[in-house]
């Protein structure tokens, strides 16, 4: 099936209604396939509720609003996802264009303006996907809530069994993929380009949620703050078993390639973050004063077969403010390391093989650890 004639397929007015109206309307398991050249204005944003089996293939997905758009409106609204998911299950997603009309950074007026919002959605798909300058995320795996914003205090599920694949995310002013509440995810092959904030982002809004079963298989990365980057305030037992392997950030982000912070009201008692294990990555440090390649608090984390490069002349050692943490290397090259880090007596850090070159010294000068 395709949208009627009816609806202006030509992004020449904002039709989120209509093709709301439209998505409704249909029975289960449907596939929609766009008419090639088809263009929606999705200003209001496409909010499908509770979908079961529906594919929607194709089509170009457009956000003309500007944070100026939000003026007068109450602070709790903040935009709108071009497609957000609430409930549902068996949702597919493929060959679509989604782009707003971001020129660059964060701007929290339109900070829940996502190319694609799934909450608690079951086996959703996202699949050859390109997402260009949204306010937002570019992809938000969310939880579906009892109430109407992050901070009403009820989970019902997370999202769970999700798949992304082959997506390109270039500009969206928030994180490129968060992963807020998801149990079990397999994301390969994705491209996250100019992220205002972090390039990857689990980070639960309240306690119930959190990430279990990640894996993140092929990536590359470039801009933005973190590579990837762990906190918030759901507690540390919701947040486990996430592994990132062969993701290669091309140029060194503003801060840490890795952050795990324990929640500010979580003290340093309790069970570690993690596990999170990076393995065969390349991870470029950050290059502000204080960031090392791993910065950790209350988070256990491995990093193996993996090449840890540090700016030409950094100061910083390979982790920084270690506390109640435990960090492992193994077989790892790390280059270009400085003496600057911080490892609490409340800390571990196990290195295993691997070579390790510090700034300013070249190749006779390595250290193969044993």
């Amino acid at each position: 099936m395709a949208p009627p004639a009816t609806i202006a397929s030509d992004c020449s007015v904002d039709v989120s209604a209509a093709l709301k109206s439209w998505f409704k309307a249909l029975a289960p398991d449907t596939t929609v396939v766009m008419r090639s050249g088809a263009c929606y204005e999705v200003n209001e944003g496409i909010r499908l509720k509770n979908p079961q089996g529906l594919t929607v293939y194709g089509g170009q997905y457009r956000s003309t609003a500007v944070p100026s758009d939000q003026k007068g409106k109450a602070a709790s609204a903040k935009g709108h996802a071009a497609f957000a998911v609430v409930g549902g299950s068996h949702v597919t997603l493929e060959s679509m264009q989604i782009s707003g009309a971001n020129t660059g950074g964060f701007h929290p007026r339109l900070a829940f303006a996502a190319g694609i919002d799934f909450q608690g959605t079951a086996n959703a798909v996202v699949r050859g996907v390109t997402i260009t300058d949204t306010f937002g995320d570019g992809i938000t795996l969310a939880p579906l809530r009892g109430g109407a914003n992050h901070n009403s205090g009820m989970i019902i599920a997370p999202a769970s069994n999700v798949t992304i694949d082959g997506v390109t995310i270039d500009g969206a002013g928030r994180q490129g993929l968060t992963l807020a509440s998801i149990s079990g995810a397999q994301v390969s092959d994705i491209i996250l380009r100019n992220v205002g904030l972090d390039t990857f982002d689990v980070e639960a809004d309240q306690t119930g949620e959190g990430a279990t079963d990640v894996t993140i298989d092929g990536c590359v990365a470039s801009g933005g703050d973190v590579f990837f980057a762990n906190g918030g305030s759901g507690n540390a037992s919701g947040t486990h078993d996430i592994t990132v392997e062969h993701c290669t950030m091309t140029m060194p982000q503003a801060g840490s390639a890795i952050l795990v912070v324990r929640h500010g009201r979580g003290g340093k008692k309790g069970r570690l973050r993690g596990p999170f294990v990076f393995t065969s990555d390349v991870l470029r440090c950050g290059t502000s004063a204080y960031v090392g390649c791993v910065q950790l608090q209350g988070g256990n984390v491995t990093v193996a077969d993996s090449h840890l490069v540090f700016p030409s002349g950094s100061a910083e050692g390979a982790v920084y403010g270690l506390s109640g943490a435990t960090a492992a290397f193994s077989r790892d090259v790390v280059t270009g390391y400085g003496r600057r880090g911080n490892v609490s007596g409340a800390s571990f850090v196990h290195i295993a093989g691997g070579v390790w070159t510090p700034a300013g010294q070249g190749a006779n000068a390595a250290r193969t650890n044993p």
